[in-house]
């Protein structure tokens, strides 16, 4: 009896595994179907796929940071704002995360936070910061916007920052 309630806990137990595993592939699938779509410029269709890569393995940093790519390109900043905390819950110096941090809340108006997030990215990864945030363009960028709105102290300071020697 007792040989044959360690056969059925071995198997019960393989087939636990196998499934888990199953699972992960499928979640790592879904992911990688979700990138095509993005890539191939179909932000809606690339975020469902990563929706359901999430609802199977929910603690994949790069499936939440994906989905907020998705939704960035869809304009839809609040819920790109959602997954990203998530991302940077489960790895504070996820630099893409960062990133997308920075350019979501910059797009939600919030430009000292987008700040902030573009430091913890330069610090996280100097390289892959200097790529993402290519200083003519985004200094360009934040010159224009800040001369329709000249008002916003926030915009001015890190406008005047851009311009700086200590914005290199």
């Amino acid at each position: 009896m007792k040989r044959k309630y360690l056969s059925f806990i071995f198997f019960y137990s393989f087939l636990l595994s196998v499934s888990l595993n199953a699972a992960v592939e499928s979640s790592s699938s879904l992911n990688q179907k979700g990138m095509e779509e993005l890539r191939s410029n179909h932000p809606d269709k690339a975020a469902e796929y990563f929706a359901q890569a999430i609802s199977i393995d929910p603690k994949q940093k790069h499936y939440h940071n994906n989905l907020a790519a998705a939704y960035m390109r869809l304009g839809e900043y609040a819920k790109a704002e959602e997954h990203l905390k998530i991302s940077l819950e489960l790895d504070g110096g996820y630099a893409r995360a960062l990133s997308n941090m920075s350019v979501t809340l910059f797009h939600l108006g919030r430009y000292s936070e987008s700040y902030h997030y573009y430091l913890l990215t330069k610090k996280a990864d100097s390289a892959y910061s200097e790529k993402r945030f290519e200083k003519k363009r985004v200094s360009s960028y934040i010159k224009k916007l800040s001369e329709g709105k000249p008002e916003d102290e926030d915009l001015k300071r890190i406008k005047d920052y851009m311009e700086s020697d200590a914005g290199e």
